[in-house]
């Protein structure tokens, strides 16, 4: 039975997931839900993105980690490592606000909302959550 490679019952506010495994096999199903993205993460570095869809993983729809991979003495060999990091793609709603006082002590309130929604998963992971809670 091939492995599986999913993001499982997110929940509303999820942005990210990452799937806990890092020995990912050759011929491996990845599944990409909508309103989902898929991202290949080793070395410091975003490489292939899977949007929705079910996909077999080979060396060709693996492009851009496949070169990193035939550089490693092994290659060919099930399973490598790569960090699989799952982006949600829908829009996520934020609030923020602060309180301050002037030197006239006159209060300074400040409130608002705000719209995220990540256009692109490859930039997003290696500027935002490659320097947070998913480096390993």
């Amino acid at each position: 039975m091939p492995q599986v490679i999913e993001w499982v019952n997110p929940q509303e506010n999820d942005i990210v997931w990452r799937y806990p495994y890092e020995d990912i096999t050759w011929g491996a199903q990845l599944i990409v839900n909508e309103m989902e993205v898929a991202v290949f993460f080793r070395d410091g570095k975003a490489y292939d993105v899977f949007g929705p869809g079910r996909h077999t993983l080979t060396t060709m729809n693996l492009p851009l980690i496949t070169p990193i991979l035939s550089r490693l003495a092994g290659f060919g060999q099930t399973p490598f490592k790569a960090r699989v990091i799952f982006i949600s793609t829908k829009q996520f709603a934020g609030k923020y606000g602060t309180k301050a006082q002037t030197t006239d002590l006159a209060p300074l309130m400040l409130h608002g909302t705000f719209w995220v929604k990540v256009e692109n998963a490859s930039v997003f992971v290696n500027e935002a959550v490659s320097y947070t809670h998913l480096t390993l």
